[in-house]
């Protein structure tokens, strides 16, 4: 009993804690403050986060063996109040540093850090807390009342539903129900295929990833071969653009719908042009009964094309794409998509993980567009701080079938209680005119540094800003971090801006005059515009199997198809950006050991050139390389006294790079000497030299161990590694001593 009136005690000064954080926060006085030394451009970020963010950086190393990427500190949501994320570090007078946090926890939190509502809730409902029930079977009154209040906000046309534990797993959930649809109301019996839009994000499970139409998800993962068809983006200030991608996105879907995918269907421009008249038709009198327009349309569909329509199980889309980069489509296209797939019978999917329950200053996202008749599935996940799927009284039905759809948890207990303590805070008028203020001044920005901003876009709190170029953007979000500012990327040029729906006037003011300050960095030449920095870490190693990994040959032509894998490998390994001291920077920023892109196509270039890489097959991504060629078409450091320079025998390995997360980083440098060594033997030379990383010469292959040193330089441009200029006999009988009086 002594421990609980400990652990009571010192609930009760959290919540006098809360209490104080919340007026402070509400009364203007909790800002963004983190150490003014990470402003330090001239030093990778890590490094000060070690330096500066002790406690953080200590705690991100406790977890090193753990595979995850991450912002690089360590949250303590104790100190943390409304969209002010605290960190562990203190400063010397023991005041936590805070980040004012724009991205809302990825989209899952509609309201602030240490809410009250929630705070009270979660001490009220202890015994769900400290129980974690499996909901499949053993449903408790907090998951009934869970359901019961599920009715009260379900989509209009969805009103059953079904909780999972995550957004990926109602869309699976919901490409499941639609295909079994098709399987057992198709003539042939078979679930046939989903649409889905380019750029989507729909989750990283298999089934979510067929719909997913982003490289860096799908590489790798064999998954369903569906289609995917334009998403028509709406162009700020270009209506005919935006309309000319309209009507190809709804040509793309007319075929599959008309064809099923079946080769050489009929696919008449006519009768596509007839049948989107008449939806044009419709639309253009409110009111119109829509029951018999469709009857109508439907009636003038001969049976083939019926039946091939029948092989489209459903049309998967998102109201706004997040991950794609915040990206809206018309009202006007929504409602011919939406009639268009009603006439053939197809269902459609809206994917609200991100945009539902208010995000967009409506209480779900597709209700923005004003549609004809509402959909047949909503998926939704994030702020429901579990995952849900809605579904029409017609698709439920599907779901009676024993164990087809199924899941232990049904749900998390707590975020089950989170969820039920704000549903009556929700307020939409309140996220309007937060996400009004916001625009406001992104648009602001926008106007003023219009060589680095290009346009905004979102609706409510859902807001994305789009850059100018891709490279800006990382090196926007880690000059916003290093002032106490977290945005997230969103697509390839554009960042989210997503303040809570309760976020105070004064942080959404700071938010943006940080984000000038980050702006001004880059126009004032504080940071390199041409270096690309990344803010996550990576933390974790992986080791690549050998039985995974294959050698390509780094021909003239193979350099040219690869040649952006190698400098990423190049860059990773050397560093990129910063991880060096000025002085170590070449012009431009460039650390003094990386190797420009048009230095490697030279050497690639040169008579007898030999390069591999070695490509894990897996990720399709490659893991190291190394080049070089005769010693004779090199000046490097150590070339001109080489005892073998002008006999023409003897080949430079002028550069070696593995990426520095493979765990076994040494066994594929091996691979990658012994594979080179094979080739150049077969290229008829004698013997090879290198300036390298001196360890190599007791961690490569056996016969690199003989390697004479003929030069050691320590902290070699400053690197702080020591390097040796290395020659080996390439074959045993060979003599393997330079002909000339070595240089240590």
């Amino acid at each position: 009993m002594n421990t609980l009136n400990a652990a009571v005690s010192r609930v009760a000064e959290s919540l006098d804690q809360v209490a104080r954080l919340n007026a402070r926060y509400r009364a203007g006085e909790v800002h963004a403050y983190v150490p003014e030394a990470l402003r330090d451009s001239e030093r990778p970020l890590e490094k000060l986060v070690e330096k500066h963010l002790p406690a953080s950086h200590a705690a991100l190393e406790a977890a090193s063996r753990a595979l995850f990427f991450s912002l690089p500190v360590a949250f303590n949501p104790a100190e943390s109040v409304g969209p002010y994320l605290a960190v562990i570090d203190r400063d010397p007078a023991g005041q936590p540093y805070r980040f004012l946090d724009m991205g809302a926890l990825l989209a899952t939190n509609a309201f602030g850090e240490n809410d009250p509502a929630v705070v009270r809730a979660v001490l009220e409902s202890l015994p769900f807390v400290t129980s974690r029930y499996a909901h499949s079977e053993y449903q408790t009154v907090l998951s009934l009342r869970l359901k019961a209040e599920l009715n009260r906000i379900a989509p209009a046309g969805t009103p059953r539903h079904f909780v999972v534990n995550t957004g990926a797993e109602a869309v699976e959930n919901a490409i499941k129900s639609v295909l079994l649809n098709r399987v057992m109301t198709s003539q042939d019996g078979e679930g046939g295929f989903i649409v889905s839009f380019e750029g989507a994000f729909h989750g990283r499970t298999l089934g979510a990833l067929a719909v997913t139409h982003r490289k860096k998800s799908r590489l790798g993962f064999p998954t369903f071969d569906w289609p995917h068809i334009l998403f028509p983006a709406e162009e700020a200030g270009s209506p005919k653009e935006t309309a000319r991608r309209e009507e190809r996105s709804l040509k793309q879907l007319w075929d599959l719908l008309v064809s099923g995918r079946i080769p050489r269907a009929e696919k008449s421009r006519d009768t596509y042009r007839r049948e989107m008249d008449a939806l044009d038709e419709f639309l253009a009198q409110p009111g119109g009964d829509l029951s018999a327009f469709v009857q109508a349309q439907r009636a003038n569909l001969s049976s083939d094309v019926v039946r091939r329509s029948q092989r489209v199980a459903a049309v998967l889309v998102e109201p706004i794409q997040g991950e794609g980069g915040v990206r809206m489509a018309s009202a006007r296209f929504m409602r011919k998509l939406r009639l268009l797939t009603r006439i053939y019978d197809v269902p459609l999917v809206f994917d609200e993980v991100q945009t539902g329950w208010g995000m967009t200053g409506r209480l779900w996202a597709h209700e923005l567009f004003d549609l004809p008749c509402p959909p047949d599935v909503v998926t939704w996940a994030k702020k429901a701080q579990n995952g849900v799927l809605f579904v029409s009284e017609e698709l439920a039905t599907f779901f009676q079938e024993e164990k087809k759809f199924n899941t232990t948890w049904e749900g998390d207990s707590v975020g089950m209680v989170r969820l039920l303590a704000l549903l009556d805070k929700l307020d939409l008028n309140q996220v309007r005119r937060t996400g009004e203020r916001a625009r406001s001044g992104l648009e602001a920005l926008a106007r003023e540094y219009r060589e680095i901003l290009k346009s905004v876009r979102g609706a409510g709190v859902m807001l994305g800003i789009e850059v100018m170029r891709a490279d800006w953007c990382d090196t926007l979000r880690d000059r916003a971090f290093r002032r106490g500012l977290v945005v997230l990327p969103a697509g390839e040029r554009a960042l989210r801006f997503y303040p809570r729906y309760d976020t105070e006037p004064s942080a959404i003011d700071e938010a943006l005059s940080i984000l000038r300050l980050a702006i001004e960095d880059l126009v004032g030449g504080r940071v390199d515009s041409e270096v690309t920095t990344a803010l996550e870490i990576r933390v974790g190693k992986l080791a690549i199997p050998f039985d995974t990994v294959e050698i390509v040959d780094l021909t003239p032509a193979g350099f040219e198809a690869h040649k952006l894998q190698i400098m990423a490998v190049e860059q990773e390994r050397y560093g990129g950006t910063g991880n060096y001291l000025p002085g170590v920077l070449r012009t431009g920023r460039r650390p003094l050991l990386q190797f420009q892109l048009e230095t490697l196509e030279s050497t690639a270039a040169n008579p007898r050139a030999i390069g591999i890489a070695l490509r894990d097959r897996v990720s399709a991504r490659l893991v190291g390389y190394a080049l070089g060629s005769a010693l004779e078409n090199h000046d490097e450091e150590g070339v001109r006294s080489d005892p073998r320079f002008g006999e023409n025998n003897t080949f430079y390995l002028h550069a070696m790079a593995v990426l520095p997360t493979v765990q076994n980083c040494v066994e594929i440098e091996n691979v990658l000497l012994e594979s080179l060594r094979t080739r150049a033997i077969a290229a008829e030379f004698e013997f090879l030299s290198t300036l390298i990383e001196d360890r190599l010469r007791e961690t490569g292959p056996a016969w690199f161990h003989s390697a004479a040193i003929l030069l050691r330089i320590d902290n070699y441009l400053g690197s702080g590694s020591c390097f040796a200029y290395l020659q080996a006999a390439l074959q045993p009988a060979a003599d393997p001593s330079p002909r000339a009086q070595t240089n240590t």
